[in-house]
């Protein structure tokens, strides 16, 4: 992805006559610049989710009937994703990198989930696969009534 940048008129001198001109600059704003989560660090996010429910007994995991997609209602679990990010409890290769990107902040959860719903990330065969593994896996459970 390009790096954005932003245009700026600024007067140039020339010559020393103290005549100003005016130029275009691109002023690259690099340093603070922080990545989106890829397609790839959600899918391995979504399959660390599959091992953690795979630890759990079958019949202690969610009812079949509730199943559902990550994307249906992601709020709390993008919250709780921010915050293992960065308490160091995640086993997630780039956890560092996005505790960076997400503030631990309702400000950095809503910056998640916009992220998230970006089609080339929700769309994504392998987030699609990995979200389906999860279902299949999570929702294992009898019904509750």
């Amino acid at each position: 992805k390009p790096y954005p940048f932003w245009l700026v008129r600024a007067p140039a001198f020339s010559g020393g006559d103290g005549k100003g001109q005016t130029e275009l600059r691109l002023i690259f704003e690099v340093a603070s610049m922080g990545f989106p989560i890829t397609a790839e660090q959600f899918a391995t996010t979504l399959e660390n989710m599959t091992k953690a429910w795979e630890n759990i007994p079958e019949d202690q995991r969610l009812p079949k009937d509730e199943e559902k997609s990550f994307f249906e209602d992601c709020k709390q679990t993008c919250e709780e994703m921010i915050s293992r990010w960065h308490s160091g409890e995640s086993s997630h290769p780039d956890s560092s990198t996005l505790a960076e990107e997400y503030p631990c902040t309702p400000e950095g959860i809503r910056k998640l989930q916009e992220h998230l719903y970006q089609p080339d990330i929700k769309n994504d065969p392998f987030v699609q696969a990995a979200d389906l593994k999860l279902r299949l896996v999570k929702y294992t459970a009898p019904s509750r009534e």
